[in-house]
Formats: C-alpha cells, sequence, structure tokens
C-alpha cells in the first residue's frame, strides 16, 4: 500500500521514514509504531480519536458530512485515529492511500491541545472553532481533495453555506472560519505555484 501524507501545515511534503506513531483501530486496540515516546504516542492517539469520535457525531460533523455528500465527494474508510511525528508546523494530518486513511495529531514535542490553543490564537478563534477548522480540512482531504489551496476553499465554500444556515454566534463563528479559509486558500496557492 502506497501511502500520502496530507497535511494542515504549510503546504510542504514531509519525510515520513522512522517516524513515530500510536494508531487506535476501528475495533479499539491501540499500535505503536517506532514510538520513542510510547506513553505519550498513545495518550495523544487516544485523545484523538476520542476528539474524532465527538466530531463526527455532533451536529457540526453532520453538517460537514452531509455536505461533502452534496458535492457527489464521499469520504474514504478511516483505518485508525493516532498521534504521531508530524514536524513541527503541523497540527493534524491524514496517512493516506486513495481508499484509506489514518488520521493523526501532531505529537511532536507537545500535543494536540496544545497545538490547537496556538492555531486559535494566531487566527483569533476559539479552541472548539480551531478544532472544527482542523478537522474539516482533513475530512477534505479525506474527500479527495488533496492540494492545499484546493482543500483549503473546499472548507472555505462549506463555512460560507454555513453562514446562511445559522444565526447568532454559531453564525459569527462560520463567518470568521471562511476568513480563514480564505486567507490560508490564498497562501496555499503562493507557496502551490
Amino acid at each position: 500500500m502506497v501511502l500520502q501524507l496530507s497535511h494542515y501545515a504549510t503546504g510542504k511534503q514531509m519525510e515520513l521514514y522512522g517516524m513515530g506513531m500510536a494508531v487506535v483501530d476501528p475495533q479499539g486496540k491501540t499500535n505503536l509504531y517506532s514510538s520513542d515516546q510510547p506513553y505519550e504516542h498513545i495518550r495523544e492517539a487516544e485523545n484523538m480519536q476520542e476528539v474524532f469520535h465527538n466530531y463526527l457525531s455532533s451536529e457540526q460533523g453532520k453538517n460537514f458530512v452531509e455536505y461533502v455528500s452534496s458535492r457527489g465527494n464521499k469520504l474514504m474508510e478511516f483505518k485508525g485515529v493516532g498521534a504521531g511525528d508530524l514536524g513541527e508546523n503541523t497540527v493534524a494530518a491524514i496517512l493516506r492511500n486513495d481508499l484509506e486513511g489514518i488520521l493523526l495529531s501532531n505529537y511532536e514535542g507537545k500535543g494536540f491541545d496544545e497545538r490547537i490553543s496556538e492555531m486559535a490564537d494566531k487566527y483569533n478563534l476559539t479552541h472548539e472553532a480551531t478544532i472544527e477548522y482542523v478537522l474539516a480540512h482533513e475530512l477534505a482531504h479525506a474527500a479527495g481533495y488533496k492540494a492545499e489551496a484546493e482543500t483549503e476553499g473546499f472548507i472555505k465554500e462549506y463555512f460560507e453555506s454555513r453562514v446562511s444556515h445559522t444565526e447568532g454566534e454559531e453564525k459569527e463563528k462560520y463567518v470568521q472560519l471562511a476568513g480563514v479559509a480564505a486567507q490560508r486558500e490564498n497562501e496555499m496557492r503562493e507557496v502551490e505555484n
């Protein structure tokens, strides 16, 4: 199986050789791979599995999956959720081929929650909105969007669509998220060209 890594980061290729990680499979078993920090990787993998499960069963996650489907796309099959050493500037990534994948949070010296907090501060978002952003981004990769600019454009359109279906604080959140996606789409177009 040939695997590629799509990630929320700088849009640059990442080296996977010797990457330590832990993955919780669909049956709930946690597996370690080349980990020099097994306890941290297991803790982060189990945390990411819970975050991902909570998102997919939430109204926000269901809305996103429905949007993906309405665009004629389908999410790849997830063979696990985990944590791995993904490099300094990455929050999360999908290790994938064209049929299946593994969602990974980054544990390279700091965990997912700390990376989410840093990103939330950078874009002036709440912690929860930032998690929604990152998971929507990674699920867009799982729906077949490979290039970072293309992925950001897709989630920008999704967030814009949510603006017309929400009110109050939730509407403001989606306006902010669409703005972040638009900014990142422009940044990624510059990097990819």
